[in-house]
Formats: C-alpha cells, structure tokens, sequence
C-alpha cells in the first residue's frame, strides 16, 4: 500500500500520472490507484482503474457474442455478456471507497492523497520517481490476509 497527502489535487494527480507511467514500463503492477480529495463539497474519489459502466457492458457483450457463436446461440450469449459486463461494473474491487471517504475526512480541506495498491514494485525507482512532488509519504508492506480483504 503506498500512500502520499499533498496540498493540492494537481499535485497529487501528477503523483498518480507518475505511477500510472511506471506500471505502463513494468516498474510495478498497480492493482488499484485512487486521488482522493477534501474538497469544498466533501470528499471526492477519481479512480484509476475503475471499470466505467459503459466499457464492462461493450466487454461483456463482446464476449458473451463470442461464446454464443462457438456455441451456436449468438444473440442469447450475447445478453448473457451484456448483463454479466454490467454487473461487473457494480463490483467495488481494491481499496473500499468507504475506507477512502474516511480517509478523506481526514485529510485537511483542500489537500489531496493518492492511495494505491502496488504488487511487484521496485521502490527505489517509485521513490525516485514521485520525489519531485514531494507530499508525506506512506508505504506498509501488506500482508496476503489483508490485500485478499482489499480486494474482495
């Protein structure tokens, strides 16, 4: 789990670009990425890898046309697709957004974290990386017990 707070939402979205940069060269697996902000409304979450509705239902679709015509039923495995892509959308995986809104209340108004579940990391280069941005950083080892629990 990596944590970094900075003052502002700019700053915190170029930390989360960064990483988002290094999972694309395989400098680390990012299994979930979230900028939470204490913002004048509340607290707001800009997801990394969420899952819009729109792409699991064009997914699930795609696929379930694909199993329907290996099976000979095209449009029937396709409306199996759809609703299966759908209903995938509504599952909240990584890090709960509940536990992310507290973590937002927390945070001080107008400041901004970035929160991201990292597997596989060299930390030298992560940390080499975000330095630039500076912000309070946070990094605990997570055990299997817990990563199974965040992503459930």
């Amino acid at each position: 789990m990596l944590a970094v707070v900075y003052d502002d939402t700019a700053t915190a979205g170029r930390a989360l670009a960064v990483l988002s940069g290094l999972a694309d060269e395989h400098v680390l697996a990012l299994k979930d990425a979230v900028v939470v902000v204490h913002g004048e409304d509340g607290v707001e979450l800009h997801q990394e890898h969420a899952l819009a509705a729109g792409e699991g239902v064009v997914g699930g679709g795609t696929v379930g046309l694909l199993v329907g015509l290996a099976l000979g039923l095209p449009i029937a495995g396709a409306l199996i697709g759809l609703a299966g892509g759908a209903g995938a959308t509504a599952i909240d995986t990584g890090i709960p957004d509940d536990d992310l809104r507290r973590i937002g209340k927390a945070l001080g108004p107008g400041r901004a974290a970035v929160l991201a579940l990292v597997a596989d990391g060299d930390w030298t280069r992560i940390g080499a990386e975000l330095e630039p941005y500076g912000g309070d950083v946070l990094v605990s080892e997570v055990t299997g017990e817990v990563a199974a629990a965040l992503t459930r």
